[in-house]
């Protein structure tokens, strides 16, 4: 799914450990379009959770680290080699992304089609 439709949510800052909540709060707040990824990792349940959200860039790329292709072991994670959006913007229509084939980031259209894997804190 698209990150946030046609509306751009600029919070740089936020790329962080700690702020993927407070950016997916903010994605949906400020866009009226659904289904986005914003609002459907909010509305996301599983095996009775309910608190999902969409990781932060820096989220992202520890899951990449420790559950991905980024462990000396490979990946535990289930995750495609594709590539995965945060909820970390790059700039005014760019959203942070991470490659799960090698680790790489880069900023896309946040209209591109891709990958998300919601997390929660626990």
């Amino acid at each position: 799914t698209d990150i946030n439709g046609n509306n751009s949510i600029v919070s740089p800052e936020l790329d962080g450990i700690g702020t993927g909540l407070q950016n997916t709060l903010e994605i949906v707040s400020g866009c009226s379009e659904t289904p986005i990824a914003a609002s459907e990792a909010l509305a996301y349940e599983s095996e009775g959770y309910s608190d999902w959200y969409l990781p932060s860039k820096d989220e992202l790329m520890e899951m990449y680290n420790t559950l991905g292709n980024g462990r000396p072991e490979g990946s535990i994670g289930v995750f495609e080699n594709n590539w995965y959006w945060s909820s970390s913007e790059y700039n005014l229509n760019f959203a942070w992304y991470v490659y799960f084939y090698n680790g790489l980031t880069s900023g896309n259209d946040k209209h591109i089609t891709d990958n998300v894997r919601v997390i929660r804190a626990f």
